[in-house]
């Protein structure tokens, strides 16, 4: 089975690493690696092209539509399966755009540092489209534990998906640099106020829940978490009110202000 990757950042290298002991791929992109004619030739390919932050806080999806523009002025055949984080509704409208396209979402949350590791050993896998390209999708992934859930949903539930993974990070770094601020300010170690948070059996994880963090950060959480606020349309929403307090940009900010004993 032939497979090619689309996009070659992290994620595509991470996919194209994680898939090669299973499938024979080519690997494609727009700094000259790869060649487009491989790509036409595959059987499915997996698009890993970035789709970053716009000013008006939602995603730029034009790389997105440019490669299936491109995918269907070469009369692909193969099923074109997207792994970018999307703005919600894009998938219903790359359908109707391209109705010469069979096309699926499968959203990736691997972790950057790691990200080899996080393809290989994925904690789900999340797939959307028509029940056929679902199945012909998932069956190149046949490699992957069978104790890992594959989660079948529509468009819209993968696309709000991805973007409430990336939020709900965001909160709990949010969270955990609210506590350590109101620890910092009464004289308490907010190392220990936050062990008896993450030892509770509902919770048991220690990750984004340690004092120390700053703030969130990095290519993925900060946009994506502002991409689904945007789309909320209740002003009060908690969505809205992250990036103002937990990211790293802001939390720095207000220490910086304030000093490390105010509130």
């Amino acid at each position: 089975m032939s497979v090619s990757v689309v996009g070659w950042g992290s994620v595509g290298e991470a996919a194209i690493q994680g898939i090669s002991p299973h499938h024979d791929v080519a690997g494609f992109d727009i700094d000259g690696r790869g060649d487009w004619r491989e790509v036409l030739r595959t059987e499915l390919a997996l698009v890993c092209v970035n789709t970053d932050a716009s000013d008006d806080s939602t995603l730029d999806m034009r790389n997105i539509f440019d490669v299936c523009s491109d995918f269907s002025a070469g009369g692909y055949s193969g099923l074109v399966v997207i792994k970018s984080t999307l703005n919600p509704g894009t998938m219903d409208t790359l359908e109707e755009q391209f109705p010469s396209l069979r096309l699926s979402y499968m959203p990736e949350f691997l972790r950057e540092k790691d990200a080899v590791d996080w393809f290989a050993d994925p904690d789900r896998i999340v797939v959307s489209g028509e029940e056929k390209n679902v199945e012909f999708a998932l069956s190149f992934f046949e490699w992957v534990s069978k104790s890992v859930p594959r989660l079948r949903m529509t468009h819209l539930e993968a696309e709000l998906g991805k973007l409430a993974h990336n939020a709900y990070i965001a909160t709990k770094v949010t969270f955990t640099c609210e506590i350590e601020r109101i620890c910092n300010f009464m004289g308490a170690d907010p190392m220990h106020v936050m062990q008896t948070v993450w030892t509770d059996r509902r919770v048991k994880n220690p990750s984004h829940l340690t004092p120390g963090l700053g703030g969130f950060d990095g290519k993925c959480v900060p946009k994506d978490t502002s991409a689904l606020a945007h789309v909320d349309s209740d002003p009060k929403s908690i969505l809205k009110l992250l990036h103002s307090r937990g990211s790293k940009e802001e939390v720095m900010l207000r220490k910086e202000m304030n000093g490390i004993r105010s509130l």
